[in-house]
């Protein structure tokens, strides 16, 4: 592979011919046709929104042709670009969470994009500084930038607008409001105990989820990681205050129940749960099912989306995952792709990105755009839970990380089932996290 001096020299004389290359006539650019393989985990309506995309770009630059490529899943992603990286055969685009990134910096497999961007003269800072603060912080290790954001997402609550209308209801927006109104939307209509009964309906519902967690330790003045970076500080009173809030909703309160997969978001679709926590990127699934259930008669009701209540602070953890460009002994490759990572990330492709999967625009830009405003009017509530990346943070994007928050997650799950106290749970992750540490 060529040192970065040689690389960087090449990639500017390349960046010259390429695009002289891809003005110079349709059958020059066949002829240099330079294909980018690109790996992803997208499927269902979000993966034809992207290959959708995909296409477009393709047919829009001759010079290029990107093959996106599905791993079917983010694990099998993981496993896939570690074992290729290893072989020195790595793809020249992929999908990576922060934990990833760090990994491969560290191996020296992935371009720096800041270095992309200095040598294109179609690309100002300026055009850095319009993405998101919280983006470009997250894709910034280092005080280098290697990585864009890809498919981003916020926590939201989904409500059922007619039932809280019917009842005067209105979305929370502390802790303690939220607990209030899921007894509210609670109803036992024959007293029996029993919420699953016909006409009966829970408050809410939820899987066990450490992103609900962390977002609780945040909202509570908590943190992930200590400011040294070197130990974990979630097993704090502010941790095991989140996790008891929790927790109480299911064994105190009894307006929640734990449910399994995407369970929750069925039962709120048959309107037996009043409101659920989610993705954003969730919508599209659950505009998906009103609509089939519309097609088969049944009852429906308008979705509405409201920001997460606060605690102490309003916090919110972002999600999903960034793209990567691997180096690669061909600088025409490399720049193949980042003309790609351009183009997706630029003002109208991201705003046509969030209004057809709802992921977040990654562009300041982008927000304001008529495509996005437009599926802000469509969605009520939709502007507000855009709203929470002004006070939005990411997870830790070192590479201990990665099994630090799977220790975190089986804590989370110990604790709702009533196999630990939240203190004991929590305590027993921190230690097994900050020896990965």
């Amino acid at each position: 592979m060529l040192d970065s001096n040689t690389w960087r020299a090449a990639a500017a004389v390349m960046l010259v011919l390429f695009t002289t290359a891809c003005g110079g006539g349709e059958a020059a650019a066949r002829e240099a046709t330079v294909v980018v393989t690109f790996w992803h985990a997208m499927g269902g309506p979000l993966g034809d929104v992207l290959l959708c995309l995909v296409d477009e770009f393709n047919s829009t630059h001759p010079g290029i042709e990107v093959v996106p490529v599905s791993m079917g899943s983010y694990r099998a992603l993981s496993q896939k670009i570690m074992a290729s990286v290893m072989a020195g055969d790595p793809p020249e685009l992929a999908q990576a969470y922060e934990t990833w990134t760090a990994q491969l910096i560290r191996g020296g497999a992935i371009v720096p994009l800041d270095s992309l961007m200095d040598l294109d003269p179609d690309f100002e800072r300026g055009d850095w500084l319009d993405f998101v603060e919280v983006f470009r912080e997250d894709n910034t290790f280092d005080g280098r930038v290697y990585s864009f954001p890809f498919n981003k997402s916020v926590p939201v609550i989904y409500y059922n607008v007619q039932l809280f209308d019917s009842l005067g209801l209105s979305p929370a927006s502390t802790w303690e409001e939220q607990r209030e109104l899921l007894f509210d939307l609670s109803l036992d209509g024959n007293a029996d105990g029993d919420k699953f009964d016909e006409g009966d309906r829970w408050g809410t519902a939820f899987p066990v989820s450490v992103w609900m967690f962390e977002c609780l330790l945040l909202q509570s003045g908590g943190d992930l990681i200590d400011e040294s970076g070197t130990a974990t500080a979630f097993a704090s009173p502010e941790g095991i205050e989140a996790l008891e809030y929790l927790s109480g909703l299911v064994t105190e309160d009894s307006t929640a129940y734990l449910s399994t997969g995407f369970e929750h978001q069925r039962e709120f679709s048959e309107g037996r749960v009043g409101l659920v926590q989610g993705s954003i990127v969730s919508l599209s699934f659950m505009q998906d099912d009103m609509r089939r259930r519309a097609e088969s008669g049944l009852p429906v009701f308008e979705i509405g989306v409201a920001a997460l209540p606060a605690g102490r602070e309003r916090a919110v953890l972002i999600s999903g995952t960034n793209v990567v460009i691997f180096g690669s002994d061909h600088p025409e490759k490399v720049l193949a792709a980042w003309e790609f990572v351009k183009w997706f990330t630029d003002t109208e492709q991201q705003a046509r990105w969030f209004s057809g999967t709802y992921y977040l625009p990654a562009r300041s830009s982008s927000i304001s755009h008529p495509a996005s405003m437009e599926a802000c009017e469509r969605v009520p509530g939709l502007r507000d839970a855009l709203g929470q990346l002004e006070y939005a943070t990411f997870e830790p994007q070192m590479t201990a990380w990665y099994d630090g928050r799977e220790f975190l997650a089986e804590a989370v799950e110990i604790a709702l089932y009533g196999r630990m106290s939240p203190a004991e749970a929590l305590r027993r992750a921190a230690d097994l996290s900050d020896s990965e540490i």
